[in-house]
């Protein structure tokens, strides 16, 4: 069964007759209270419809639509909020590390710098609120990888790793946490292969 909204175009000298109770709508007719056909309805189109009460709520309309660009613009103007020149420097020394990682040209220089970045961003008040633009799982999937690339940069430098450095990082603990244990197991790869 389906149920399908009729719109009709009703003369206002009816709608007031139809709102006292003198007259009543049935399907497509009113009728009076002795059962008479008053008037023969003339259906209207949705877009007839939408376009009258559009017309009839147009002052309405018009302030949502003020009231929801200025919604718009106090957003757009929240999102545009200076992030902490912290998180930008952090930020910009990860990328040059990716990159390094990406092409084989990590330095020594390079893990120092996102430590440096690293250790700043950690002695933030709030640092756990602070957005780095990435979410956790992406944080993750970027520890995991960084723990891959530590370990064959352990292989392939011949060089030891400790217990504490082969442990998979843990997701129960903060990601930037393992971060810094990444970075420092790297450092100490460096320092030791030179």
């Amino acid at each position: 069964m389906a149920i399908v909204q009729e719109f009709f175009n009703i003369p206002d000298e009816i709608m007031t007759k139809i709102s006292t109770g003198e007259n009543k709508i049935f399907g497509g007719e009113v009728r009076n209270n002795k059962g008479q056909i008053v008037k023969l309805l003339r259906p209207v189109s949705k877009l007839e419809a939408t376009l009258y009460y559009g017309w009839k709520y147009r002052d309405t309309l018009f302030m949502m639509g003020k009231l929801g660009m200025a919604g718009v613009k106090i957003y757009i103007k929240s999102k545009k909020k200076q992030e902490p020149d912290v998180v930008v420097k952090f930020r910009e020394a990860l990328k040059v590390y990716l990159n390094a990682v990406r092409k084989g040209a990590l330095t020594m220089e390079i893990i120092s710098d996102v430590m440096e970045h690293l250790g700043e961003l950690k002695m933030q008040p709030n640092f756990e609120k602070i957005n780095i633009a990435l979410s956790m799982e992406e944080l993750d999937v970027l520890l995991n990888r960084m723990f891959e690339y530590t370990e064959k940069l352990a292989e392939d430098n011949a060089i030891e790793l400790t217990s504490l450095e082969k442990e998979t990082p843990s997701q129960s603990v903060n990601p930037i946490i393992n971060l810094q244990r990444c970075l420092e197991t790297q450092k100490r790869i460096f320092e030791l292969a030179s």
